[in-house]
């Protein structure tokens, strides 16, 4: 144990010194800091008699967003986990700790602990919502510590289990089917008792909130488990957070000891998630698309689509093939997230407009705002930056125009469909006007056009340059270029419309859609020649 945290400590100096020597990085860090703890200290004050009374009436609500979220977080690591797996090591771990006189064990352990760093530094980045926690749901310190400290349990014990699982059932095909059983089968019967709750409840939805209450829910593994804790840490009863904890920390903790009594070879189990991680983490250093699909999850079979198109919009028929061999077509996990958004900002906006402290327009104005900010993390990562670093896109003969317009087409026509979706909901839920899903969905589609363009401005001026730095810098201001007209308009039209004619409103959207639909199709022509510097 005694080399373990020695080699801790000297990556732990080894950091800092390297952050000395680097002015820049070490102002940022500092900066990152500043924000971090402004965002903490900038909320609004005390709770008070008011907090209280706003936390009594959201609780319902925010127990529901904070189970909705950990349920999200720990299905999908669990399902990819079962899949290819899960590590806490890196390469260089693998090269050097894998081969040396030491225990698989005290590895193991090892491993652990740079879990449990990470898992901080990941509820660090939950510090920037602490004014949001205060101000909307009215909770105090204890609400803040229960919050950090049951997203630092959930991202930890997930991932260790995670490890676990895939280390025991994945020597036996037949136990990793039943371990996908167990978690379908969980989500099924969670699903059914939704909708045996529904039922009683008469359809009313909402009503919904309240199912999370429930006190079976709160037996529900990891996302129920550190639910209850949240909740019961924030109501005052200690002894009953400590109860739901309890579960989430021995799961893993039993499959630690497993591996260990099993003697499951979990160097070998790891290895391959860890050589996939390292080629991912230096595809995105190289600026390269990062390969992460698992094979096992591609489809086969026809999909009809294979052969269609001419010249340019060949480009785009592939892409649908592509995401048809991985998911459906345009719709991806992505657009879950999106529509699983929409829903709980539905459920909050409802909320806020009962109890009339927001008109419902600009509760429309945020759901597309909060989307569309959303919709920046998917776009950046399309079809199109990929298809720069492949030689088809230059070769086609087809005007550059046109290529660049089939290469972005997939990723447009996916944010029209999941918007369409996600707003539908979203208007349900708020009461909005018929118009809104319409207008919302083609300023969204817009918005992902104009992210696209960003990045075609950029490789524009820039050229293919390898600064991630400057790269990120041009990149921002591009964004600033592109979006303050647009926002200036939709904002200054939006604020006219609603004083003098309500009823005209949806005309703010579609000022904004045609602005943004003017602009993203002028970078397209002024940015074409960023296809004749292709290295064929």
């Amino acid at each position: 144990m005694r080399s373990i945290f020695y080699l801790l400590r000297t990556i732990l100096k080894n950091m800092l010194r390297q952050l000395l020597r680097k002015p820049a990085q070490l102002i940022a860090y500092l900066v990152f800091g500043g924000l971090m703890v402004f965002s903490a200290l900038n909320s609004g004050g005390e709770r008070g008699e008011g907090g209280q009374a706003m936390l009594a009436a959201a609780a319902p609500y925010f127990f529901a967003i904070v189970f909705a979220l950990f349920l999200f977080i720990s299905f999908l690591t669990i399902n990819k986990g079962l899949k290819q797996g899960s590590t806490f090591f890196s390469m260089s771990d693998v090269n050097f700790m894998f081969t040396s006189p030491i225990r698989p064990q005290t590895v193991l352990i090892y491993g652990m602990i740079r879990q449990l760093g990470l898992s901080l530094l990941m509820t660090l980045f939950m510090c920037f919502q602490i004014p949001n926690l205060i101000n909307f749901f009215g909770l105090d310190a204890m609400g803040i510590f229960a919050v950090l400290s049951g997203w630092f349990f959930l991202v930890m014990s997930v991932q260790a289990s995670t490890l676990c699982i895939y280390s025991l059932t994945a020597p036996v095909p037949s136990r990793r089917s039943v371990g996908k059983y167990i978690l379908y089968g969980l989500a099924v019967v969670l699903g059914l008792g939704f909708i045996a709750f529904l039922a009683l409840q008469k359809g009313d939805y909402t009503k919904i909130p309240e199912f999370f209450q429930l006190p079976i829910v709160g037996f529900f593994p990891f996302a129920g488990w550190l639910m209850g804790y949240v909740r019961y840490l924030i109501e005052g009863n200690v002894i009953l957070a400590l109860l739901h904890l309890t579960p989430a920390l021995l799961f893993p903790a039993i499959g630690l000891v497993l591996v260990r009594r099993t003697e499951s070879d979990y160097y070998e189990d790891v290895l391959s998630i860890t050589e996939i991680s390292h080629a991912t983490r230096t595809a995105i250093k190289d600026g390269k698309p990062a390969f992460t699909q698992n094979l096992g999850d591609v489809k086969t079979g026809k999909s009809g689509l294979v052969g269609r198109g001419r010249g340019a919009s060949a480009i785009f028929f592939r892409h649908l093939t592509e995401q048809r061999r991985t998911g459906l077509y345009l719709v991806d996990k992505m657009s879950i997230l999106a529509v699983g958004a929409a829903v709980v900002a539905g459920f909050i906006f409802r909320f806020i407009i009962n109890a009339g402290e927001m008109e419902p327009f600009l509760a429309e104005v945020i759901g597309v705002a909060a989307l569309a900010y959303l919709l920046y993390f998917t776009s950046i990562m399309g079809k199109f930056t990929q298809e720069l670093t492949k030689p088809f896109i230059y070769i086609i003969p087809a005007s550059n125009f046109s290529k660049l317009f089939f290469s972005n087409l997939a990723t447009v026509v996916k944010a029209a469909i999941e918007g369409l979706v996600a707003f539908s909901i979203l208007a349900v839920m708020i009461g909005s006007d018929p118009w809104y899903p319409i207008c919302a969905t083609l300023v969204y589609a817009a918005m992902s056009q104009i992210y696209i363009s960003m990045t075609i401005l950029t490789q524009r001026i820039l050229g293919d340059t390898k600064s991630k730095f400057l790269n990120a810098i041009v990149y921002l201001v591009c964004g600033g270029i592109l979006l303050a007209p647009g926002i200036a308009v939709f904002s200054v039209s939006l604020y006219f419309l609603h004083t003098l004619m309500p009823a005209l409103i949806f005309l703010a959207y579609l000022a904004a859609f045609v602005y943004a639909t003017l602009i993203s199709l002028l970078i397209l022509f002024l940015g074409r020649g960023v296809l004749q510097a292709g290295d064929v």
